[in-house]
């Protein structure tokens, strides 16, 4: 088989499996067994808005960073609701499998590739959390990092030769989009490079020119995300929301116990890796073989995902970078057989795993879906005295983003969900949305049945706004003529 022909295949074989494990496992996006979901629903409205002319962070706003709504934006570009985010996703993913795929044939035989593809969707299968999330965006920027990083490694490519150059500027590049997206989330990428620095000052390897040309890409993409909020005069607003808001949340943030399948996900990771890398020191030696960058990914990898104060299990998407070189580097480091012997058992593993996620995750959205239905069954009972054309001109005082899905709104204001939650973090959330209520007065606002929970809207409510229809979870109230 040609180059060129075992690369189509690759790509062919990934694309295929990401456009399957998405139709299961996405339902926030799939068409199958169908769910509005949590944060991914918050994702969704905010490229909605933005598609619409909204100014993200000033007029519809969140605390995650701007290029994970740059994608969400360019979901609702390439179709609108739920399938241009889908294609997205089938991109995202095919070019995460890929790129594994071809990590894993720098090392081991065929064989060894199916397995640790295996385990990555095993994996995968537990965390991926309905889709549409910050870390699944994340990976394949994450993942091209290390490949670009094992490229160097294995002398690909010759010391400042124009394709290297251009790929180390592009893994700058990576660093600093998803920087952007989350902080956290860029903690691999970090570890991959502190990793490739100290791999190759130990091969005596020139290290100045390709760290510098990797800087000046990262600087470029933080120049052109920096500078596009700066022409439009929303710098602050972002840097806020990205980073000070973020902040204060940690300070505030109270440690939760990791749940059991959590931690021993992350200890299988660490017991292959570590293995991965003695068998590397064992076979290959301090200095040619690539145990420093498994040591480095391990200690960030280990870091971003325990450093959560929860322990959601979509934070362990960010472990996939570390399964893939664990893996990686224990198949290299032992012989065909033992080789041979590690795949099989990975896949055997990994089949019986996905076999059982898939169908508890149907189950699980199932049941998701029937509580979404009987959610929007009171909703469609509550604004029964609204007329449908004026649905938009409602404020909903925190509601989840679902609000909007069902209704097939858009935000008015850009603190537009679970302002009291919002507010435990920064006061002005609360402050300056009663104060939007107090001058824009929308014709109805919408609370939980349990009140509005914040002294200064209540009294607002009580004294300009009569209740106009109160069910099991909300009360309606129109303002008063």
């Amino acid at each position: 088989m040609t180059r060129s022909a075992g690369v189509f295949l690759r790509w062919t074989i990934a694309g295929l499996i990401a456009l399957v494990f998405l139709v299961f496992m996405s339902p926030t996006t799939s068409f199958f067994n169908t769910v509005y979901g949590g944060d991914s629903a918050i994702f969704r409205v905010i490229g909605s808005a933005m598609h619409r002319g909204q100014e993200l962070y000033v007029d519809v706003w969140d605390h995650k960073g701007p290029t994970l709504f740059f994608v969400e934006w360019l979901g609702q570009v390439v179709h609108e609701g739920r399938l241009g985010i889908f294609a997205l996703q089938v991109v995202s993913l095919t070019v995460s499998l890929a790129l594994i795929m071809s990590i894993a044939r720098r090392f081991t035989s065929v064989l060894g590739t199916a397995g640790i593809l295996a385990l990555v969707l095993a994996v995968l299968s537990y965390t991926f959390e309905g889709g549409n999330l910050s870390e699944e965006f994340s990976l394949p920027f994450i993942i091209f990092v290390l490949y670009g990083a094992v490229r160097v490694l294995a002398d690909d490519e010759k010391p400042g030769s124009a394709r290297e150059m251009i790929l180390l500027a592009g893994m700058g590049c990576a660093f600093a989009f998803t920087f952007f997206i989350r902080a956290n989330n860029a903690m691999p990428i970090a570890g991959i490079f502190a990793g490739l620095l100290i791999q190759l000052i130990l091969r005596r390897a020139p290290v100045v020119k390709r760290f510098a040309i990797a800087v000046v890409g990262f600087i470029l993409m933080t120049g052109a995300i920096v500078g596009w909020f700066a022409l439009r005069g929303t710098l602050d607003d972002m840097l806020n929301a990205t980073f000070w808001f973020n902040l204060r949340y940690l300070d505030d943030a109270s440690s939760r116990s990791k749940a059991l399948a959590y931690v021993l996900t992350v200890v299988l990771t660490v017991a292959m890796a570590g293995a991965g890398v003695i068998g590397q020191l064992l076979r290959f030696g301090a200095r040619r073989s690539i145990w420093v960058l498994g040591v480095m990914l391990g200690v960030t990898s280990v870091y971003a995902v325990l450093s959560p104060t929860t322990s959601y299990a979509h934070y362990l998407t960010l472990i996939i970078p570390l399964v893939v070189l664990g893996g990686v580097m224990l198949m290299h480091a032992l012989g065909p057989r033992s080789r041979n012997i590690i795949a099989v058992i990975m896949i055997a593993a990994s089949s019986a795993t996905i076999m059982h996620q898939v169908p508890s995750a149907i189950r699980y959205y199932g049941a998701v879906r029937d509580v979404e239905a009987s959610y929007q069954g009171q909703l469609d009972d509550v604004l029964s005295d609204v007329p449908e054309s004026r649905r938009a001109e409602v404020f909903p005082w925190s509601l989840p983003a679902t609000y909007y899905l069902m209704t097939d709104t858009l935000p008015t204001y850009k603190y537009f969900i679970t302002q009291p939650w919002w507010g435990t973090i920064d006061s002005r959330v609360v402050t300056d949305t009663v104060a939007h209520i107090e001058q824009s007065r929308p014709e109805w606002v919408l609370i939980p049945a349990t009140g509005a929970g914040d002294p200064a809207l209540q009294g607002l409510l009580d004294s300009e706004y009569t209740s106009v229809r109160v069910t099991d979870r909300f009360e309606l109230f129109a303002l008063e003529r």
